[in-house]
């Protein structure tokens, strides 16, 4: 087919898309008759692997019997399984589960949320939410707005909220020139400085991802970071909302990617890996402090989606959680998640491996020309594509991202393999990789 006569309008012009036509545990498989090991968990989502035969009987159960009902009219018992298993997942006090259809929706329900329940308390003007610079919460205008990651916000800069952003916790780039050794968390310091900037009486949320996803390339939240973020967020009367679209249900070797540092946030966002990549959706976890005041008031959150809690994404979400619960998918990615970063380290041998970095099986590497300055590649030199490109053409598909410096140069490549991946095929996936960054740094002068 011509490509002026194919109707799909594909993510990035003038590139060549292989057919994908099956696929099965970590394995993924092209109408060439190529395979592939799905290192990327299919961005970040695949956490129990292809075409497991208990989801796959689910969804089979679930079309026998309930394909549909609006939840404008109707629950069903398989939303409120699939609820269940989500609060399972969170820490103690988590009362109420909102059903979304992403990520994104996710992130814009908490937007609502966070001015709904201030407005509840007599306090209308704390509409502002803060994030982070280089963070990923969404692609529609609310979520985009949240977002700090420069290219994805550039075009439409114009139409989004003026929300404030600060710089993340960056260990390997501080903006303060801090080392681990030296930092005082002035990285949570700088949110308290914009609080003041900006008015606690203007700000409703401070959001947060505890492990930054593609555009970071799997970068964690230093010790202290958390509970720190908590203290100031508590002192000026504003919900901390923890992103776990990436890191939750297991991502990262315990149940939430905040487990890690013993906090409590008010509102956690969910999708991805929480119906395993078998159907998109989305979930936002609300804390009975912050669902008590509307049920107080005896207002509902005015938000809703046609296809939220749709039963047979319900039914997916219960299947896939109680495989990896059954199958100890969690402990699992802990384990293997060690042996992913171990052999990983075994990269920073290499001329153009500036950071290697993650937890449990969300791990990414920093590709930098000069690694005494650590100075980035110039953005047109596309080093972190061209090395998930020389992953793919050997059969492993891995996550490019760019921009992590300054929004324009800075180049990473992230991991998050399905919780099912062996330890054999993470040899596959580490020495493929290790081969294709030797061939594009052979490839790349370091000079600017």
């Amino acid at each position: 087919m011509l490509k002026n006569q194919d109707p799909l309008l594909y993510r990035e012009m003038g590139r060549d898309y292989p057919v994908a036509e099956r696929a099965e545990g970590v394995y993924i498989y092209d109408t060439a008759g190529r395979r592939y090991i799905d290192a990327a968990g299919s961005y970040f989502t695949m956490h129990v692997g292809h075409r497991v035969e208990p989801v796959i009987a689910a969804v089979t159960r679930q079309l026998q019997s309930l394909d549909f009902a609006h939840t404008g009219f109707f629950t069903s018992e398989v939303a409120h399984r699939f609820a269940a298993r989500l609060l399972g997942l969170a820490p103690a006090g988590f009362a109420k589960v909102l059903f979304t259809t992403s990520g994104s929706a996710s992130n814009e329900a908490a937007i609502k949320l966070a001015r709904q329940y201030h407005a509840l308390a007599g306090k209308p003007d704390k509409i502002k939410v803060i994030a982070r610079w280089h963070s990923y919460h969404g692609g529609s205008l609310g979520a985009l707005s949240l977002t700090g990651h420069v290219p994805r916000r550039q075009p439409f800069d114009p139409l989004l909220l003026p929300f404030p952003h600060i710089e993340p916790p960056y260990c390997y780039r501080c903006p303060w020139g801090k080392t681990p050794e030296t930092c005082a968390t002035d990285c949570a310091d700088e949110l308290e400085r914009t609080i003041r900037l900006v008015g606690a009486q203007n700000i409703s949320a401070f959001i947060v991802e505890p492990v930054s996803g593609g555009p970071l390339g799997a970068n964690p939240a230093p010790d202290g970071y958390m509970k720190r973020v908590r203290e100031i967020c508590d002192r000026h009367d504003m919900l901390m909302i923890v992103d776990e679209v990436i890191t939750g249900a297991g991502r990262t070797g315990t149940k939430l990617g905040v487990d890690h540092w013993g906090v409590v946030p008010d509102v956690i966002t969910m999708a991805k890996g929480i119906c395993g990549g078998y159907v998109p959706t989305g979930a936002v976890l609300i804390h009975e402090r912050v669902y008590g005041a509307f049920e107080r008031a005896g207002v509902a959150l005015r938000h809703g989606e046609t296809f939220s809690g749709h039963p047979l994404v319900c039914a997916i979400g219960d299947a896939v959680l109680e495989f990896i619960e059954r199958q100890g998918l969690v402990e699992r990615a802990r384990t293997l998640g060690a042996v992913l970063g171990r052999r990983l380290e075994a990269l920073r041998g290499s001329p153009i491996v500036g950071d290697v970095r993650g937890i449990g099986l969300l791990r990414g590497i920093e590709l930098v020309a000069d690694k005494a300055t650590r100075r980035p590649f110039p953005r047109a030199r596309r080093v972190a594509a061209r090395i998930a490109q020389a992953c793919a053409d050997r059969g492993v598909i891995v996550v490019a991202g760019a921009g992590c410096v300054d929004g324009v140069d800075g180049d990473t490549i992230s991991l998050s393999p399905p919780f099912t991946i062996t330890e054999a095929e993470i040899e596959t996936v580490v020495s493929t990789l290790a081969e294709a960054i030797d061939v594009v740094a052979a490839d790349t002068p370091a000079a600017a």
